[in-house]
């Protein structure tokens, strides 16, 4: 059952994230419902149909006329959203990050809109291949005039679809997206950690380890399952590695508070999932990946877009002062006793993936360089305690050193000081950042 269960779970985390997944439900939809207004016309409404007059086509030809019609301009506008669709894949991935394409893909709007039209050319199909020549009495009047108003509304969700697809090549609304994504999980968390406390990590240095035996990006855990199995096994487990890591074979993967057999040490293992994709409404590291690749693509000599980056700077400064409020690992169940572990990334860690990479793609630009500073002032703001803004002064730090290797003017390293003194004032618990700043003769 358990292998059923990680299956189904590997098996929705796939299918969700296909761009086919909503098209074929709404198709399979459509196609039902013409299959039963069929039923209808044939056995209840059959001898009402004469007697009703509401422009309903009884004519053969006219019928499939129109039906042939719609299947042609339905396939027309299907073909060019497919291409819109391409086009602003291959525009995210060249200009913004790859990592943002999987979001795109999955994303719902888009998707139904593509079902609909798909749903209206398999109802177009399927009354098509009703209508036979010459016999006016069994035309699917009913099933015609429902498939006019399918045209309809696939003519109004083209508008709608050339809005949101224009829209969509905007680099601030896919930053807006994932930074909205991101912001919901912590969101989430933080309610979670209203209600219930999360237990301390356990020391797990006398405890099983158990090593990976298989390769991949770790991105989920099918926690209900393992769950399950460590409450009848009555044990712990401790999770080694953070969401995201790349998993190699005989890396220790988890700790397992009492010896399990080999069953159930496959059976948990079978739980975690590897796959490619990121998703920022799965975990909120992806999410923060994403617009840190973005920030630093926008840097590049190729896009030259700092004010992208500047952007997502301001947007990583909100996104870490949520996540400063949370603890560094996460627990389940999240009512009675704790049986999983899971690893984040702590404060430094966090620091390190977002300024890390923008410190040395934006060292030459005075505004990127505030903007950091100004992010570990707002930063300075949100910590409650010495260990936290010691952390933040460390990367605030290593921002001035980068400024004091890159910048020459005296005019920049001026507001480089300037910035500096006032990160000092947010300073509460901790010694204030030491100004080294100095112009090399």
């Amino acid at each position: 059952m358990s292998a059923l269960t990680n299956r189904l779970f590997r098996l929705y985390h796939r299918v969700t994230g296909s761009i086919a997944f909503y098209p074929t439900l709404i198709a399979l939809s459509l196609g039902i419902l013409c299959v039963v207004t069929i039923l209808l016309e044939m056995t209840w409404l059959q001898p009402y149909k004469e007697d009703l007059d509401l422009g309903l086509v009884k004519n053969a030809e006219n019928a499939r006329l129109i039906l042939g019609t719609l299947v042609g301009g339905i396939i027309s506008l299907m073909v060019f959203s497919f291409s819109m669709v391409m086009v602003v894949l291959n525009s995210a991935a060249s200009s913004l990050s790859p990592r943002v394409i999987p979001g795109l893909i999955s994303s719902r709007s888009h998707q139904i809109v593509l079902g609909v039209y798909l749903g209206t050319i398999i109802n177009s199909l399927m009354l098509i291949s009703t209508i036979q020549e010459g016999d006016d009495i069994n035309v699917p009047s009913l099933g015609i005039f429902l498939a006019l108003g399918l045209a309809v509304i696939c003519l109004c969700l083209f508008v709608y679809f050339i809005r949101s697809i224009s829209l969509s090549i905007q680099v601030d609304f896919i930053l807006n997206r994932v930074y909205k994504q991101t912001h919901a999980q912590l969101q989430q968390r933080l309610e979670r950690l209203e209600h219930c406390e999360v237990a301390d990590w356990p020391d797990d240095s006398g405890w099983q380890t158990i090593r990976a035996r298989r390769s991949g990006y770790f991105k989920a855990l099918n926690a209900a399952a393992a769950q399950d199995l460590l409450n009848e096994q009555d044990a712990c487990m401790t999770v080694q590695v953070h969401y995201g890591f790349f998993v190699m074979p005989g890396h220790p993967l988890i700790r397992l508070s009492r010896e399990l057999d080999e069953q159930c040490v496959a059976q948990l293992l079978d739980c975690f999932d590897f796959y490619v994709e990121e998703y920022a409404h799965r975990h909120f590291f992806f999410g923060f990946k994403q617009i840190i690749e973005i920030a630093v693509r926008a840097l590049s000599p190729g896009i030259n877009d700092p004010g992208t980056a500047i952007k997502a700077i301001d947007m990583m400064g909100v996104l870490l002062s949520e996540r400063m409020r949370l603890p560094d690992h996460d627990v389940a169940p999240e009512q009675g006793a704790p049986r999983i572990y899971l690893r984040e990334f702590d404060l430094h860690q966090m620091l390190l993936l977002a300024f890390g990479s923008l410190r040395a793609y934006g060292k030459e630009d005075l505004q990127v360089l505030l903007s950091l500073l100004q992010a570990c002032k707002n930063l300075l703001f949100s910590a409650t305690n010495a260990g936290d803004e010691r952390v933040i002064l460390r990367h605030a730090q290593a921002i001035l050193e980068q400024a004091a290797v890159s910048l020459d003017g005296a005019l920049d390293r001026q507001a480089v000081a300037e910035a500096v003194r006032l990160l000092n004032q947010a300073v509460r618990h901790a010694e204030p950042l030491e100004n080294t700043l100095t112009r090399e003769s």
